[in-house]
């Protein structure tokens, strides 16, 4: 019996659909990402090669430095240990998040056996166009590199031989076929929202505003910061939320102190963001790019409505005075503070654009529709395949 069952399981392990995915990602883009994936067929089986050691999920191989691919620092192990796992007979698929560094790698060693790779522009248009203005990026090579334009150009050398590029929205699509890509190799495909951890709670709504983003440049978290204290002159007892943390660490500090915020904020780092969503009425999002913010459509789904700049592809899940506020880009800190007040002093306007914006995320955003379309991807592949990876996939 015991011989019977191993027998099936090594069958089983021959017949996977095995994708090897190079990235650095949080557990919650992971989980967003990776388990509408692995529930699209019971034959998928991914291996991550990262950083660290990932958050256990179902048919999903952490792989990271350790051992002999440590000597050769995090980013030169990653290399190899991803050569290793790419060159394995039985990968059929390799995929990317982020062009840079990982896009680059994923396309040069897919080449070496011939088999589709697929980059995931998370960052939207900002993935591709960089270096006329690097602040558009969260990567470090680009922000710290004296030469971002021979960055992007190896950006571009990657996103021109991918197989399908995934955007997040119709948008970055566009954006991608105004540059001349064929429209046929793009797919819109973002981060789905899971229902059993995002959703309204029954409990008090004791956040006024919420913030969901890093201490870097591209979030303007001063900018941010001079929104809530316009929020707090008009509404003295206003209680506000910031999740996160980042280089300007130091610099917010200081700010919450002028600005006589450090009472009002409570500023905090933690996987249990959807607790926090639970209990704020609105969402504040005042970046200056984005791809498709995963924090706004989480926030959404348990009930915050989104007051968010207008910019990447926003658009797909904030509609202006429907599900929220979308703001130009250049609009000042007063009008951001203006449409949250009026959420805020108008419970009738937030209970209406509240369950429009829960309803929005649960209709087009859920785990479901991301499982459907890696379904029909996936079949499509099995079709396309180069015969040396079905030989080996057999």
């Amino acid at each position: 019996m015991d011989a019977a069952v191993s027998e099936e399981s090594a069958r089983g392990r021959r017949m996977a659909f095995r994708i090897v995915i190079t990235t650095t990602l949080n557990d919650n883009l992971f989980h967003a990402k990776l388990v509408p994936l692995v529930r699209a067929r019971p034959d998928v089986e991914l291996v991550i090669v990262t950083d660290c050691e990932g958050p256990p999920l179902d048919r999903v191989r952490w792989v990271w430095p350790r051992g002999v691919s440590r000597v050769c620092g995090r980013l030169g192990g990653r290399v190899l240990l991803l050569l290793r796992e790419v060159l394995h007979p039985r990968t059929r698929l390799v995929m990317a998040y982020n062009i840079i560094p990982h896009g680059v790698f994923a396309v040069a060693a897919a080449r070496l056996r011939g088999l589709p790779v697929y980059l995931h522009l998370i960052g939207g248009p900002g993935d591709v166009k960089f270096a006329h203005d690097p602040k558009v990026s969260d990567n470090r090579l680009v922000n710290r590199s004296r030469h971002p334009r021979r960055i992007e150009r190896l950006a571009e050398w990657a996103a021109k031989r991918a197989t399908r590029l995934f955007v997040p929205g119709l948008r970055t699509a566009a954006f991608l076929e105004s540059l001349g890509y064929d429209r046929t190799r793009i797919v819109r495909l973002h981060s789905t929202i899971d229902p059993e951890r995002f959703f309204p709670g029954a409990g008090e709504r004791d956040l006024d505003v919420i913030v969901s983003a890093q201490l870097r440049e591209r979030k303007r978290p001063l900018f941010t910061l001079d929104v809530l204290r316009r929020v707090r002159d008009a509404r003295p007892n206003a209680r506000f939320c910031w999740l996160g943390d980042g280089p300007l660490h130091d610099e917010f500090a200081t700010a919450l102190d002028r600005l006589g915020l450090r009472d009002a904020v409570t500023w905090t780092e933690t996987d249990d963001v959807a607790s926090y969503y639970r209990r704020a009425r609105v969402f504040l999002l005042c970046s200056i790019s984005e791809g498709l913010s995963l924090a706004c459509m989480e926030a959404m789904a348990c009930g915050a409505v989104p007051v968010t700049t207008d910019c990447g592809d926003m658009t797909e899940v904030v509609r202006d005075k429907i599900t929220g506020a979308l703001l130009p880009m250049d609009a000042a800190p007063e009008a951001f503070a203006r449409e949250a007040l009026d959420l805020l002093e108008t419970p009738g306007l937030w209970s209406e654009e509240s369950r429009a914006a829960t309803e929005i995320i649960a209709r087009e955003h859920g785990f479901n529709s991301a499982t459907a379309k890696w379904r029909e991807l996936l079949s499509e592949l099995d079709d396309e395949l180069p015969d040396a990876a079905k030989v080996n996939h057999r």
